[in-house]
C-alpha cells in the first residue's frame, strides 16, 4: 500500500485544483487571442513532459540503487556535501538525458 500512496502523491500536481484553474484559465484567454499558437505551445508542453518522463525512466534504470531521499536527507540535516554533490550528480545526468533526448527527438 505505501507504493500506491507514493505513486498517487507524485500525480497530485495533475489534479491540483490550482493549477488546473490557472491552465484553464490561461487556455481560454490564449484561445481567444490565438488559437494556433495556444494550442502549439500545448503540443511542445506535452512533448517536453513527456521526454522528462522517458528521461527520470532512463537515470532510474542506470542508477537502479540510488534513492535520492537518504542523500537529501543526509545533506539537509546533516551538512553532509558528499551527498549533495550525488544529489548534484543525479541532477545533471537527469538534466543531460532530457536534453539529449530533445535534441534526438527534434
Amino acid at each position: 500500500m505505501p507504493l500506491l500512496k507514493k505513486i498517487i502523491s507524485s500525480l497530485r500536481p495533475f489534479y491540483d485544483f490550482r493549477a488546473l484553474l490557472l491552465l484553464c484559465i490561461c487556455f481560454v484567454i490564449g484561445h481567444t487571442i490565438d488559437p494556433e499558437a495556444t494550442l502549439g505551445l500545448a503540443g511542445y508542453l506535452a512533448y517536453v513532459i513527456g521526454m522528462a518522463g522517458a528521461a527520470l525512466m532512463l537515470s532510474k534504470l542506470l542508477m537502479p540503487y540510488l534513492r535520492l531521499s537518504h542523500y537529501a536527507h543526509s545533506a539537509l540535516n546533516d551538512g553532509n556535501l558528499a551527498a549533495a554533490l550525488v544529489i548534484l550528480a543525479r541532477v545533471i545526468l537527469l538534466l543531460g538525458i532530457v536534453i539529449c533526448l530533445m535534441v534526438w527527438g527534434k
